[in-house]
């Protein structure tokens, strides 16, 4: 059994989609609070990589979604979490090592604590156990068809 594309597509958006928002957000309200708001401009929306974060991420936790195996709904923020916690800290490494920092690794885990005290990765952890029951599982029949159940 595995999940149908569109359910697993569906979910990656919500989740990836729905925690950057959730952190753009709160750090807005931080960057309001200290009235500076231009690092937060230069930081989310007019930040390209950015976008390419929002890219790798849907399509590392659609491709996550699709072929592995259906698994209980507890394991799914697990796998999934660790997913998009992976590909946060090789966009965080890969943008600081491209700005020619001194030391990549550790600006990718200064970003990966920016994400957990701006709840975006909370919020990817929540969206995902909360979208998880709703993925729509494709059972495959012996002879190649599948039929959709529900999970």
């Amino acid at each position: 059994m595995t999940v149908t594309w569109r359910s697993a597509l569906t979910y990656a958006l919500t989740v990836v989609i729905g925690s950057w928002t959730i952190g753009a957000v709160v750090d807005l309200a931080w960057s309001a609070a200290a009235g500076s708001l231009g690092s937060w401009v230069s930081q989310w929306p007019a930040n390209s990589l950015s976008y390419v974060f929002l890219a790798a991420a849907t399509l590392t936790l659609t491709l996550t979604r699709r072929f592995t195996s259906a698994v209980p709904q507890w394991r799914t923020p697990l796998v999934d979490g660790c997913a998009y916690l992976l590909i946060l800290l090789l966009w965080a490494g890969l943008s600081a090592w491209r700005d020619e920092a001194a030391a990549p690794a550790d600006d990718a885990f200064a970003t990966a604590g920016l994400a957990l005290l701006t709840l975006q990765l909370p919020s990817a952890w929540l969206l995902s156990t909360w979208r998880a029951r709703h993925l729509e599982v494709a059972v495959r029949r012996e002879h190649g068809n599948s039929a959709m159940a529900p999970s």
